[in-house]
This record gives structure tokens, sequence and C-alpha cells, in this order.
């Protein structure tokens, strides 16, 4: 599940198409160079919030984009919506409160579109039970909201947590977790290479779990993101 990260500087809603135009071109070039099969996440990252000077111009432009990821769903070029969120670093209260009605927005247009919508927050103790009333508020499927970058807590308040695939951190997951799914968080950024892990690590970390006993790691990487995301994987 690969998903959009910004490209680009936005002025207007509509820009964000050129933003994940960008992204279904290289993922279709993935797909060719290795077959490959990949699933693709389109959203409306919360840090675009410091790209406008108006916090209203803000919340129009980002919730048109998350209408446009929508769409991309609908017509089966995309399988989820995401990142969207909130700023994990302290913000003022404005622009908090824009953040988490963007959020429940798209949450809102996942429930609509029937997917998946992948979270970018913070991580404190109250993270998962605010995101979770939100989406009570909403009416999407709890399990369907995942909580990307994740840590191993065994409250989730139902939503569905992403843990970063190290092998320590995976062997602590299954110790501690009921379900949760696997990532790597991978970034591609030529000055910070290997963050967060590298694309070979999580591979690496599955194939050394699936040889360890009282692991289910078919539930983990196989059954839990069926469900979660609506898709098939061989």
């Amino acid at each position: 599940m690969i998903v959009s990260k910004p490209y680009f500087e936005i002025r207007d809603g509509s820009d964000f198409e050129k933003e994940y135009e960008t992204l279904l071109s290289i993922i279709k070039g993935a797909r060719e160079e290795t077959g490959v099969r990949i699933f693709i996440g389109l959203g409306v990252h919360p840090s675009r919030i410091s790209d406008f000077k108006i916090l209203e111009e803000a919340k129009i432009a980002m919730k048109k984009g998350i209408d446009i990821a929508a769409e991309y769903v609908t017509e089966r070029k995309a399988d989820a919506i995401g990142e969207v969120g909130r700023p994990h670093y302290p913000v003022d209260e404005e622009t908090w409160e824009a953040s988490n009605e963007i959020m429940e927005y798209a949450m809102m247009k996942a429930k609509e579109a029937d997917c998946a919508v992948v979270i970018h927050s913070e991580s404190s103790e109250s993270t998962f039970k605010e995101i979770s009333e939100i989406a009570g508020k909403v009416g999407i499927e709890r399990r369907r909201v995942v909580k990307h970058f994740s840590p191993i807590t065994k409250n989730t308040f139902g939503l569905t947590p992403s843990i970063i695939g190290s092998y320590k951190n995976a062997k602590e997951a299954f110790k501690s977790m009921e379900d949760f799914m696997l990532e790597s968080d991978y970034i591609d950024d030529p000055d910070r290479p290997g963050v967060v892990i590298s694309p070979k690590t999580l591979p690496r970390t599955v194939k050394r779990l699936m040889n360890e006993e009282n692991v289910d790691v078919y539930r983990v990487m196989k059954d839990l993101p069926e469900k979660v995301y609506g898709i098939e994987i061989e």
C-alpha cells in the first residue's frame, strides 16, 4: 500500500489531482518493471495545512483534494484515502481544530466511497480514543480507520494500528496486540536514505517471522489487510 505524499506547491484544491497523477504514474512504472502488485492510497497530508496563510482557504482546498481522492477510489484507480489526519507536532488551537475538521471530512468521504482511511497523527495516550470518537460520529467502521506509525498498545478503541515492521517491533506487537498490520513508512528521501525502514527490511522481517512458532503472519499480512482495505492478496 503506497500512499501519496506532498510533491508540489498547492494553491488550489484541484492541484491535488496533479499530485495523485504523479503517484499513479510512478506506480504504473513500478508495476511494469517489477510485476509487484501495488495498492494505492491517495490523500491530503496534514502538513499541507501550513501551505496556506488563511485557514479557511486551507480547509476548502484540502477538502477538495479529499473529494478528488474519493473519486479515484470510486473509479477504482485507488484503494484507500490517505494519508490524512492532523499534525504530529504542536500547533495552535485554530490549526488543530481545522485539522480535525478535515480529518473528519476524510472519514466521511471514505465511508461514502466504502474504503479505508489512513491516518497520520500524533501518538499520545488519548489519540486512539479521540480518533475513534470521530469515526463513531461519522459512522465509518472503526476497523477501516488505520492509525499509521502506531505505537504498540493494547487499547486501540477499535481502530487498526499499523506498526513499523522492524523485527524487534513486530515481535513485541505479536506478544502484546491482537490485530495490527506492519508497514515500512519508507519515504524515499535522498537526504535520508532508508528512512523510516528500507523496503528490504519488512520482507526480511516477515520471512524471519514465518519460521517462528506462535506467530500468525498470514493474519497480519493477508487476512487483516484484506478486511480493512477490501482487497484480495494472493
